[in-house]
């Protein structure tokens, strides 16, 4: 099989770090510098779940992955040849550094995944991406506590105002 064009490998990434910024919730500051070794086993398997210690408040986090973020995560580790101790998400084709993603890389490939979907790109960000399922689940469930957990705050009353708990109620009202 030949090697995937550089067209092909940004798709394969940009679908990669989509489903992982949406699955798993995490910071930037957290995501960015993920190493392959911290989402794989020793076969070089994508896990089902693992644990990071957060950036911004110190204290160990497990991450669950969806089947469909493994296989994508897979996905990209071949088509860019990605080695254990390589970071995850890296630049691509002229850009190739082998250096993680910069908060402003990841910040203008999220404001292009918007208008794929024809939604608009000022109302999306890298942190609406965090936000967006846990939103989602409380929307579901009215359960604050596991968006807590699942966000990796350390205060319920923060998830609370995180997610515009209160002025959903007050809307309601």
């Amino acid at each position: 099989m030949a090697p995937f064009t550089p067209a092909q490998v940004g798709l394969i990434r940009a679908l990669a770090l989509f489903n992982s910024a949406l699955v798993t919730m995490l910071r930037a500051s957290d995501l960015l510098p993920l190493r392959v070794i911290d989402i794989t086993d020793h076969n070089g398997d994508v896990v089902h779940e693992f644990t990071i210690k957060q950036k911004k408040t110190g204290r160990g986090h497990l991450v669950a992955l969806s089947p469909n973020t493994r296989d994508s995560i897979a996905d990209w580790m071949i088509a860019s040849g990605k080695g254990p101790e390589d970071f995850l998400w890296t630049s691509i084709g002229n850009r190739k550094t082998g250096r993680q993603l910069t908060s402003e890389q990841y910040a203008n490939l999220v404001k292009r995944w918007p208008s794929l979907a024809q939604l608009d790109p000022k109302r999306h960000s890298t942190h609406s991406m965090r936000r967006s399922k846990s939103a989602a689940i409380y929307d579901a469930t009215q359960n604050l506590a596991a968006c807590q957990h699942l966000l990796g705050h350390k205060n319920i009353g923060s998830t609370a105002h995180y997610l515009g708990v209160d002025q959903r109620k007050a809307l309601d009202l």
